[in-house]
């Protein structure tokens, strides 16, 4: 994370995928328990699936566009792409179990909302930069 000011577009966004992705998956177990335990419906775990997905994009997004300080809406086009196009790598891969539908573009929405969002508010203004 240290070398992401100083680092390009692409290696930026490649750190920010993987983080994101890790980051799901975090997010996704104790969500996964509440499911298990009954403490929400089963019916809502797609639902909750996606919110880990736009969240954990928003917070990397944040994070890296708030570190780089600049070119924060590439960034979070790169990121957000990038997790959709894993996400039908993956679908793809799995063969007949999994179907490309209508899921995919919920999850593309869910990530693209969490990358706008984060690069939108990691962009702040300097108080010094300010002419009264």
């Amino acid at each position: 994370m240290f070398r992401l000011k100083k680092s390009g577009l692409v290696p930026a966004a490649a750190i920010g995928l993987l983080f994101a992705v890790c980051l799901t998956a975090l997010l996704c177990l104790p969500l996964s328990a509440a499911v298990y335990r009954e403490l929400v419906p089963s019916d809502s775990a797609g639902a909750l699936a996606y919110i880990a997905a736009g969240l954990s994009v928003f917070f990397t997004v944040f994070i890296i566009a708030r570190r780089r300080a600049r070119q924060a809406l590439p960034t979070a086009g790169l990121i957000a792409g990038g997790y959709c196009v894993l996400a039908a790598i993956v679908c793809a891969v799995c063969g007949t179990a999994a179907r490309f539908g209508v899921w995919l573009a919920v999850l593309a929405a869910a990530v693209a909302v969490g990358a706008l969002l984060g690069a939108v508010l990691s962009i702040r203004k300097k108080p010094r930069a300010r002419r009264h």
